[in-house]
């Protein structure tokens, strides 16, 4: 695993997902946006500072932006992990919509 490619991988689905332009983005973690566009293009990776003030941004844990946006393994545990990492980005009401519908597969 390239940790990465896949950390500003997933600061750039974040961003995207939240509708945030790079220049919003960049105002609201600190960066300039060529310093956003660096990260989105895996020139570098963002300091531990930077990568704190992300997670703030997205009210998500560190550990989230490390998880790799598709999956390599389709075992059940690794699709567990997956579907949490996308359930820490979502708002309270998109969680109840989900919860509505994984109630519909109980059994």
């Amino acid at each position: 695993m390239d940790f990465k490619k896949t950390v500003n991988e997933n600061i750039k689905i974040l961003r995207e997902k939240n509708n945030l332009s790079q220049e919003q983005f960049a105002e609201m973690v600190g960066l300039s946006t060529k310093g956003v566009s660096n990260i989105e293009r895996n020139l570098y990776l963002p300091k531990a500072k930077t990568i704190d003030k992300i997670c703030e941004v997205f009210n998500i844990t560190p550990d989230v932006l490390c998880r790799p946006a598709a999956l390599p393994n389709k075992n059940k545990l690794d699709i567990i992990h997956h579907i949490n990492s996308i359930l820490g980005t979502l708002e309270v009401e998109e969680l109840e919509q989900i919860f509505k519908i994984a109630k519909t597969f109980e059994k």
